[in-house]
């Protein structure tokens, strides 16, 4: 958000040096071991070794010890540019990366270049965001405007998925610099490409005419610093990553090619046959043959590589292709659909190459394409095809599931509980959709809640579209629980809760009057439902209700790599990605060791489990 800044001057007498080398091969992590990449003049900036924050209390941030972290503790009401933080690395096109914690009410900005911001505030629950809330473009100002018309061009993310506080949150933002020409003067806005929060996408290609509001500069700049406010309250940052396109791309030159007519194999020894028609072309494309099918042609060129590093090529091709780079194949012979794309990476070194790119059709059906893209050593992805080329239309529309009211939808759902998981799929899914933007998925062959996530609903097309297979998909920002029965007993050390040997037996769900589900199953002998409801477009509340339990029944109401306490009744799981929060203060929980990872039990003495799960 903006604060005053009347001293641009001061900040570009700073002696901003290059962070690191002035080519970037690849994205590269910003290490947090000291302040050394950074410039400030105030203290409230430290490295430490983790962080976390009173949910109850206003901008309360406590730090431990240690190296990884970069946290700003910072009173509001302070306002000054002396409170923010300026990069050394001066920058153009850039992507970047990066987690970050806010205290409760808290305020800040990521400003690419030091004059484009993007917000991070704590908009934790509320359901429409603005240009303001977390993720949103600020707004530019113009002082000579009347009131209620200085700021002008926010832009507000498309959606709000903003966790909770204390919660680490990642965006990701692939920014494009304003163009100058040789004399300075500027020929093309800056254009946020894409901004991705907590893993969806809230902004695409987005033009910005000048620098917003609070900008370390009155005009656009074709090179300036990462800032990160730090005047509006506390926050912490880790994992920075940054890819920094600063080299020109490679280039595709002699482009030749020849076609072969008929019903050819694409193992086929093309030496054996004379090409119908040979050719140069100034780029690739299908659009130089006379025929839509029974054809095979062979480009070849020349690839100049202007940096040695690794290059990333994404071929597209109706049918069956294969790419070679100097005689290797690269890309293999394979068939593929008109909309689907393969990639191969390979080092080159700096020079050229020569590129071979052999397609093959024998589908009447399938439209034709040609499509090449490369990125590489401190250069963005470029198209190497003519636009129409790679246009090969016939995609599907999607078929969109809303929720605004509360919906109810069962359907076949993949599940993968973190990175290092397998993907399973839950065939007895039943996702809960609310008006409020919060949904969640239960599995009913366990009687586990095992994902929440906060956007829009589901995507059924891959249920519905064509014979489909029966799944779908959610259409926010996840946070993948478990999939295991809630309801267990410990035996020493081991959980039992499997379904023989609980007697679990499902009895589906009724729906109240706001159609609102009730989940009903057996376990261990005894009658069980299971409610979840949204509170205050915050978060649920799930209660669990057992008649008559058995001795020693226990709720395993999380598990995961840790499990923090916060506070009382208040625990972290999995490095802070989402709370856990009992309801009952009398309840004495037990986090425990098992298999490798930790658990959260709640004793079930009286009959009820009653938690929240904010995210």
């Amino acid at each position: 958000m903006f604060k005053p800044n009347k001293h641009f001057s001061s900040f570009l007498m700073l002696g901003l040096t290059v962070l690191i080398s002035a080519s970037v091969f690849a994205q590269q992590a910003i290490p947090l071991n000291d302040l050394s990449a950074f410039t400030t003049k105030s203290d409230n900036w430290k490295i430490v070794g983790d962080a976390k924050v009173d949910i109850y209390k206003e901008n309360a941030l406590s730090t431990t010890p240690g190296k990884g972290v970069l946290a700003c503790t910072h009173e509001k009401g302070k306002y000054g540019n002396q409170y923010e933080l300026i990069s050394n690395l001066k920058h153009g096109d850039l992507d970047i990366e990066l987690d970050f914690m806010l205290a409760k009410g808290s305020n800040s900005g990521i400003y690419l270049q030091g004059n484009y911001e993007v917000q991070l505030f704590d908009s934790w629950g509320k359901k429409t965001a603005k240009y303001n809330d977390c993720g949103g473009i600020y707004e530019r100002w113009n002082d000579s405007k009347p009131e209620g018309e200085k700021g002008y061009e926010g832009y507000a993310p498309r959606y709000n998925v903003a966790k909770a506080p204390g919660l680490w949150q990642n965006i990701k933002i692939s920014y494009q610099a304003p163009r100058f020409d040789a004399n300075g003067k500027k020929t093309a806005n800056a254009v946020f490409l894409s901004i991705v929060l907590n893993g969806v996408t809230i902004h695409e290609n987005v033009e910005v005419s000048g620098p917003t509001r609070g900008s370390l500069t009155a005009e656009d700049v074709a090179m300036g610093p990462l800032r990160f406010q730090g005047d509006h309250g506390s926050l912490a940052i880790k994992n920075i990553k940054i890819n920094n396109f600063d080299q020109k791309p490679g280039t595709l030159s002699d482009l030749k090619y020849k076609i072969y007519y008929g019903g050819l194999l694409e193992t086929e020894d093309l030496s054996k046959h004379k090409p119908a028609e040979t050719g140069q072309s100034q780029a690739l494309t299908w659009e130089i043959l006379k025929e839509n099918n029974n054809y095979t042609y062979v480009y070849t060129g020349k690839f100049n590589a202007p940096t040695a590093g690794d290059y990333k090529f994404r071929l597209q091709a109706s049918g069956n292709s294969q790419l070679k780079i100097d005689g290797k194949e690269l890309i293999g012979m394979e068939w593929k659909n008109v909309n689907e794309f393969r990639l191969g990476t390979i080092n080159l070194k700096a020079g050229d190459h020569t590129i071979e790119i052999t397609n093959n059709k024998r589908d009447g059906w399938l439209k034709p394409a040609l499509g090449l893209w490369v990125s590489g050593p401190g250069f963005r992805e470029v198209s190497y095809n003519t636009k129409s080329s790679s246009l090969s239309g016939g995609g599907t529309d999607p078929i969109l599931i809303p929720a605004a009211t509360n919906t109810v939808t069962r359907s076949f759902m993949d599940f993968k509980k973190d990175e290092n998981s397998k993907r399973t799929r839950v065939v007895h899914a039943v996702s809960v959709g609310s008006p409020s933007n919060l949904h969640y998925t239960y599995d009913l062959d366990k009687g586990a809640v095992f994902q929440v996530w906060r956007g829009e609903f589901l995507d059924a097309t891959p249920m519905w579209h064509d014979r489909g297979d029966g799944s779908s998909r959610p259409r926010g920002s996840v946070t993948s629980l478990g999939n295991d029965m809630v309801l267990g007993k410990i035996n020493g050390s081991k959980w039992e809760s499997d379904t023989t040997g609980s007697g679990y037996r499902p009895k589906g769900y009724i729906l109240d009057d706001s159609d609102v589900p009730t989940f009903q199953y057996l376990a261990f002998g005894s009658p069980v439902t299971d409610y979840v409801s949204v509170v205050n477009n915050q978060y649920f509340e799930r209660i669990i209700k057992v008649s008559n339990p058995v001795k020693g029944l226990v709720a395993r109401v999380a598990d995961g790599a840790s499990i923090e306490k916060i506070a009382d009744g208040l625990y972290a799981v999995n490095g802070k990605s989402y709370y856990i929060q009992l309801a009952d203060k009398n309840v004495k929980p037990e986090v425990r060791n098992a298999d490798g990872k930790q658990e959260l039990l709640i004793p079930v003495n009286n009959g009820e489990v009653k938690y929240s799960i904010l995210f």
